[in-house]
């Protein structure tokens, strides 16, 4: 009955692991890339709702992409080792796990001399303040889910600070007027 049930689980492992099917960004796997947004890892993960809780990755981060899959990005951060899962939670994204590849990495770092000095100190430390662009909130805090900003044209989005709290941030003539917690 125990060997029954082993094989059991094993096959249900092996029919899960196969549902991700395969990388279309395999190619990445071994190359070093820079992070084009800030980002935040808890216990190794790091979700493209992008919670604001515990270690942050900033922009200009170098990353070594380790592993790939339909889903996930698996990168380590060369300045400090850290080894890090990024999982795409595509029903609130609306993308593809290339395309998150695309706005999260790149092969250079981000230029932030366009940014006044208010917008370059909220990047550097992933906090959004009044008065910042939509480009330097996306650069700060990264890209909301789309399943409550459907357009980044909105002057509303929303973001979330942990799995339960989340934050709305109000723009006029493309610049933050007002953050609600």
């Amino acid at each position: 009955m125990k060997l029954t049930h082993t094989i059991l689980a094993l096959f249900a492992v092996a029919i899960l692991a196969g549902c991700a099917g395969p990388s279309p960004i395999k190619h990445t796997e071994g190359q070093t890339a820079v992070t084009q947004l800030n980002m935040w890892s808890y216990n190794g993960k790091s979700e493209t709702t992008n919670y604001a809780v515990d270690t942050f990755i900033p922009v200009n981060s170098e990353v070594e992409v380790l592993d790939t899959s339909a889903d996930t990005i698996v990168f380590r951060v060369v300045d400090t080792g850290w080894e890090v899962t990024l999982v795409n939670k595509a029903n609130y994204t609306g993308k593809t796990i290339d395309e998150i590849y695309d706005l999260y990495f790149g092969n250079s770092r981000v230029s932030l001399s366009g940014f006044n000095k208010l917008e370059r100190d909220a990047i550097e430390s992933g906090k959004i303040v009044t008065g910042m662009s939509k480009d330097a909130v996306l650069i700060a805090r990264g890209y909301p889910p789309a399943h409550k900003t459907p357009s980044l044209e909105d002057d509303s989005w929303r973001f979330w600070q942990s799995r339960f709290d989340t934050m709305v941030v109000e723009f006029e003539d493309g610049e933050v007027v007002n953050i609600q917690h």
